[in-house]
C-alpha cells in the first residue's frame, strides 16, 4: 500500500464516527418526520369523524325532536310524546354508561399502540434492508491482489 493510499484510508477512517453520528441523526429525524405525518394523518381524520358525528347528532336531534311532537299530538298530550321519544334514548345511554367507558379507552389505546408497533417494526425492517442492500464497492484503483483477497474469502 502507498502513503497517499494509508493517508486516504487514515482520512476516512477518521470521517466514519462522524459520518455514522450525521446518518443516525438523519434516520432518527427522518422517523420523527414520518411519526408526525402519521399524528396529523390521524388528528385529521379524528376532526373530520368529529364533525360529521357533530352533524349526525344534531339531525338526530332535530327527527327526535319532531317525532315527539308527532307522537305528543297523536296522544293528545305533547309532554307524554317527549317522554315516549326519550325512554329509548335514556335506555341506549344507561347502557353506554353501565358497559364503563374505560374499557373502551383500553380497547382503542390497544388498537393505537399496536398499529404504532406495526409501523414502527416496518420503519426498522426497512433501516435494516437498506443497509444489507448498499454493497462495499470496489475501489477502482484496486489492484489483482485485492480481486485475488477477495475471490478467496470464505463464503457466509
Amino acid at each position: 500500500m502507498s502513503p497517499d493510499e494509508f493517508d486516504s484510508l487514515a482520512n476516512n477512517l477518521r470521517k466514519l464516527p462522524g459520518e455514522f453520528k450525521a446518518l443516525i441523526e438523519k434516520r432518527i429525524e427522518l422517523f420523527t418526520l414520518e411519526m408526525g405525518e402519521r399524528v396529523a394523518t390521524l388528528i385529521a381524520h379524528a376532526m373530520y369523524r368529529v364533525t360529521g358525528i357533530l352533524f349526525l347528532a344534531l339531525g338526530l336531534i332535530l327527527i327526535l325532536f319532531a317525532a315527539s311532537k308527532l307522537v305528543g299530538e297523536i296522544l293528545g298530550n305533547e309532554g307524554m310524546g317527549f317522554v315516549l321519544v326519550s325512554i329509548p334514548i335514556l335506555i341506549i345511554g344507561l347502557m353506554f354508561f353501565l358497559r364503563r367507558p374505560y374499557s373502551m379507552f383500553i380497547a382503542s389505546r390497544d388498537k393505537i399502540l399496536n398499529q404504532f408497533m406495526r409501523d414502527f417494526q416496518e420503519q426498522m425492517s426497512q433501516l435494516g434492508d437498506e443497509d444489507q442492500e448498499a454493497p462495499d464497492k470496489p475501489d477502482d484503483s484496486g489492484s489483482e491482489k485485492k480481486e485475488d483477497r477477495q475471490s478467496h474469502k470464505p463464503q457466509e
